[in-house]
């Protein structure tokens, strides 16, 4: 016969529980194996009928008999729903956290002695699927926890493991790094649109420009290095290499780094708060 499915549970359904009950459940797992439970009931009812997976009325029914438990509730909302699901939560059940600051530890502190604990930081491309996730996992968690986890956040995009201490770079890198393309993005736009062209040819002609560009970068991996694409784009005295004298002139290379860096020291704050 073949294997079970794991039973999962999910406490919130917002952007990213939403995006991983969807995945999972386009990836085959049935319904019964599937759970989902959010305080916003009608708009939890019509995703768990659209997307394929049971909705439960409480966070109770949610987790009994769950091999994992992942919680996906606003950071808001987060430190209740800790109390709430301590005492429900047994200890041979996973809990997968993706809220963004706490710490293992902190995550100890409300499950019973050697609960499995992940970590995890996903980023908003993992709606799409087309994100990456890195995990790390707390004491009480095997490489079969993390097998589980990695299984989880499959649907969203790549997965790469991580220990604790580099979750804030990882949050200041590829949590928060959407942001920065985008802003790369409208200033792209604006350069274009100032120079004369319309919206619509700015927006396609940046918009492909920086996805191209990307996929270049994943198809040469191993081969040619981001420095190797940028300097055979190049040419001496060029307009590629005018603009590019701008860039270093400005310190873009020493910003980027800077900026990066406030990020990774504000989720080291956030954490020890």
């Amino acid at each position: 016969m073949p294997k079970q499915q794991p039973r999962i549970a999910f406490i919130g359904a917002g952007n990213m529980g939403e995006a991983m009950l969807r995945g999972l459940a386009k990836a085959g797992y049935p319904k019964e194996c599937l759970w989902g439970f959010d305080l916003r009931t009608e708009r939890l009812h019509a995703l768990a009928a659209e997307a394929g997976f049971s909705a439960a009325v409480g966070a109770a029914q949610a987790i009994e008999g769950a091999d994992a438990v992942v919680l996906a509730t606003k950071p808001q909302a987060f430190a209740s729903v800790l109390v709430e699901l301590g005492p429900m939560v047994q200890a041979h059940q996973t809990v997968v956290s993706i809220a963004a600051g706490v710490r293992l530890e902190r995550l100890g502190k409300a499950f019973a002695p050697g609960t499995p604990l992940v970590r995890v930081m996903p980023n908003t491309p993992g709606l799409i699927g087309k994100g990456v996730s890195a995990y790390c996992l707390g004491g009480g968690a095997t490489e079969a926890h993390g097998s589980l986890a990695e299984a989880l956040l499959k649907p969203l995009g790549e997965v790469v493991k991580v220990r604790e201490e580099e979750m804030d770079a990882v949050t200041a890198l590829s949590g928060s790094g959407p942001a920065y393309v985008f802003l790369f993005m409208e200033a792209l736009q604006e350069a274009g649109e100032r120079l004369g062209l319309g919206k619509e040819a700015t927006f396609l002609l940046a918009s492909q420009t920086l996805v191209g560009a990307s996929a270049m970068i994943q198809a040469q991996q191993g081969r040619q290095s981001p420095a190797d694409l940028r300097v055979a784009v190049t040419s001496p005295g060029g307009t590629t290499a005018a603009a590019l004298k701008v860039f270093e002139e400005a310190g873009f290379r020493d910003l980027v780094v800077r900026a990066v860096a406030a990020a990774r020291d504000r989720s080291e704050e956030l954490g020890r708060s």
